[in-house]
């Protein structure tokens, strides 16, 4: 990672998380352009949700991406989807698309999930040009990655991880893995669209 390309945030209760993460992200995506093509927003949280389960977890994590994007004033990116069942799909704010990444106290398995609290990793899209599947380098570097996660996780290489744009892929999927037992991860997302007045699921 080159030095200095990587940002840090802490996202406090006090005045809502859901605007605090905002708040970073407004002022991730005005300057992640400038800071290279290997950057990355990292946001620790104050606190989770206080039941300590993956469902409690997962439900809480995408409340808040849904409440964070009503504080957004730019437009979605044209050539991403608003619908997390549609392989374009990618979460979006400030005007830059972003894989999201969840790391939990809880996934104790898949260790390359884990941490002693909860993280969000906000990946710019840009960050993967050159690395498409089907591509030699793309390929290549996918390649190494899962055999490191083979070797690194105690939990099997996930089954959701895919290639962003394939029409068999899901990207939200992805964002907040299992760990390892499937069935602790519900199977449908409880945000149906990020458009504005979007409703979630109980």
């Amino acid at each position: 990672m080159a030095q200095g390309t990587l940002r840090f945030g802490f996202v406090a209760d006090s005045g809502g998380q859901d605007s605090n993460l905002a708040h970073l992200l407004t002022l991730f995506t005005q300057v992640c352009r400038d800071l290279g093509n290997r950057t990355s927003l990292v946001c620790f949280f104050e606190s989770w949700a206080v039941e300590r389960n993956h469902d409690a977890y997962f439900r809480h994590f995408w409340a808040l991406l849904h409440h964070t994007s009503t504080h957004d004033d730019d437009s979605w990116p044209v050539e991403v989807d608003r619908h997390p069942e549609h392989a374009l799909f990618e979460f979006s704010f400030g005007g830059e698309a972003m894989f999201v990444v969840a790391n939990t106290d809880l996934h104790t398995q898949r260790k390359s999930r884990y941490f002693e609290r909860v993280t969000l990793t906000f990946q710019p899209r840009f960050v993967f040009d050159g690395l498409e599947a089907g591509g030699a380098k793309g390929d290549r570097a996918r390649s190494i990655i899962r055999a490191r996660l083979a070797t690194y996780d105690a939990a099997p290489v996930s089954e959701q991880l895919g290639n962003y744009g394939d029409s068999n892929n899901r990207e939200w999927r992805q964002y907040y893995l299992d760990d390892g037992q499937h069935a602790q991860i519900p199977s449908e997302c409880p945000v149906h669209t990020f458009s504005p007045g979007a409703e979630t699921v109980a």
